[in-house]
């Protein structure tokens, strides 16, 4: 039945639209001035994008229920909109996943991350100052410290156990020295310099052992947090591609409402 696209395109765009009420109500609960740097930063981007698709949603839902065919031609727009958008964030993924931070290889269980000599451009944003200063705020968070759950295993631990443990790109790059450093393992987030050590690696003299210092200054705390977003983007980029997929077959369907609504018109 030609209705039937016009009952899908609604119900789906419902099911948006109330999706977009917790992200705007998130995203201005995060912007207050009582939340943590890191909150305030991703609350505009949530409240923007929660926005539209509050207004695309009500677009779509309007348009196909009302059979009002102005609506309906506007959505179909947008979502060419977003289609456009989803198909350049996945080549811009692309592209930022293909380099950025080195795996480092070493004796012990866990992996440790360096900064090549040509970073790309998402590392050349994540390492500016600015930048930096607001990410390494966010990981510092009293709250939720990445490192909060290493200094918890620390009691009884051995550095055999920390061998064993399988450390995140970030809590190996931030948590503890380099392995090149030499240090004497005293716990989880606890290294005594060693100072026979002859590394010339910069990140041995920026390590200290205060909870908020650690090695979050260190170039392998930066190359940890650009492996981890790299990661992470790799593994977006299949949900964006089977979202792609499900918005092009989308869009057909509203065009079947849209022709649905011109002949009822």
């Amino acid at each position: 039945m030609p209705q039937t696209s016009n009952n899908i395109v609604g119900f789906v765009n419902l099911l948006s639209f109330l999706i977009s009420i917790p992200m705007v109500i998130v995203g201005v609960s995060m912007s207050q001035g009582s939340a943590e740097e890191c909150y305030q930063v991703m609350a505009k981007p949530m409240i923007i994008i929660g926005g539209f698709f509050m207004f695309f949603s009500l677009v779509g839902i309007i348009g196909a229920c009302c059979n009002v065919t102005f609506l309906l031609i506007v959505y179909l727009i947008l979502m060419m909109f977003v289609i456009i958008v989803g198909i350049i964030f996945s080549m811009i993924t692309m592209i930022a996943t293909s380099k950025g931070a080195e795996e480092v290889k070493t004796r012990e269980g866990y992996k440790e991350y360096r900064l090549p000599d040509d970073p790309n451009w998402l590392a050349m944003a994540i390492l500016k100052e600015k930048s930096w200063e607001s990410i390494k705020s966010c990981l510092t968070v009293p709250e939720h410290n990445v490192c909060t759950d290493l200094k918890e295993r620390q009691i009884n631990s051995t550095a055999t156990e920390l061998d064993q443990n399988e450390l995140t790109p970030i809590q190996s790059g931030c948590c503890k020295p380099p392995s090149e450093c030499g240090f004497v393992y005293g716990g989880m987030t606890t290294w005594t310099k060693n100072n026979g050590g002859s590394s010339k690696n910069n990140d041995c003299n920026l390590w200290n052992n205060d909870n908020k210092t650690l090695c979050f200054d260190c170039q392998s705390c930066k190359a940890g947090v650009i492996y981890g977003v790299k990661d992470s983007r790799r593994k977006s980029s299949v949900v964006n591609i089977v979202f792609c997929i499900f918005i092009v077959v989308f869009y057909f369907i509203s065009i079947c409402a849209l022709g649905n609504s011109a002949k009822h018109g």
